[in-house]
């Protein structure tokens, strides 16, 4: 049986589907993870190159606050590519794979690395799916815009949360605090899995809230210190 495909790749960096998880919190949803090639994803937090790959623009990059452990799933994923595990999947053969299924596009790193056109193709052959991406900020606003009709843009600072306001682009929100006319995460209020919940699609609902979840995973600490800096902003 697959244990996954290989989406998409550049010279350095590749996007992996996986196809099962025992994530308690997404449920059994296909998970896609954007690597380094050249170094494992242990290696890419110490270094900090995750800030300026995998992981442009989020500022819980570089070990200061992410709750994902590299050194666990990105770790055997890595190694797993590098063993030849994953075979490359066409985009005509999609059906195959994603139909029936829910999706979660950025289990580890930014979705947006993905031409939006396979962003796009993905969404539609699935039944559902959630998504987030950090470097929103770093695009031309057409260009942020086009990912945004499917993935949330994530916001940590008060700045970031209100430019996301003025562009008019659905937000996820990680701070302790609680902003306005948003929704905490049904995970936490309501104990629902990403794959019943589906609300972090991005301006394709546009009527939904953003969303809003309290800093969490063993580094919520650090995640916490860097989500209030500039709260005043």
């Amino acid at each position: 049986m697959k244990r996954g495909y290989i989406l998409w790749e550049t010279r350095n960096l590749v996007c992996i589907a996986t196809l099962k998880t025992t994530n308690r919190k997404t449920g059994n949803m296909i998970q896609l993870w954007f690597l380094e090639k050249g170094k494992t994803p242990v290696e890419s937090v110490k270094s900090g190159s995750d800030s300026t790959t995998v992981c442009k623009g989020c500022v819980f990059s570089n070990g200061r606050g992410c709750y994902v452990n590299a050194g666990q799933a990105p770790q055997q994923i890595w190694k797993a590519y590098h063993k030849g595990v994953y075979g490359f999947l066409p985009v005509k053969e999609y059906s195959k794979v994603f139909s029936d299924r829910k999706v979660r596009f950025g289990a580890y790193g930014n979705p947006s690395l993905l031409p939006v056109s396979l962003v796009k193709r993905i969404s539609e052959t699935s039944t559902g799916w959630t998504g987030y991406f950090h470097d929103w900020q770093d695009m031309k606003p057409a260009r942020a815009r086009k990912y945004a009709d499917f993935l949330m843009v994530s916001t940590e600072t008060e700045k970031s949360r209100k430019k996301a306001e003025r562009m008019k682009l659905r937000y996820f929100h990680v701070s302790p605090f609680q902003p306005k006319n948003t929704r905490e995460c049904l995970a936490t209020s309501k104990g629902l899995t990403c794959e019943e919940c589906l609300l972090c699609v991005g301006n394709s609902k546009p009527k939904q809230k953003s969303i809003w979840i309290d800093p969490h995973g063993s580094r919520k600490k650090k995640a916490s210190e860097q989500a209030l800096q500039g709260l005043a902003v």
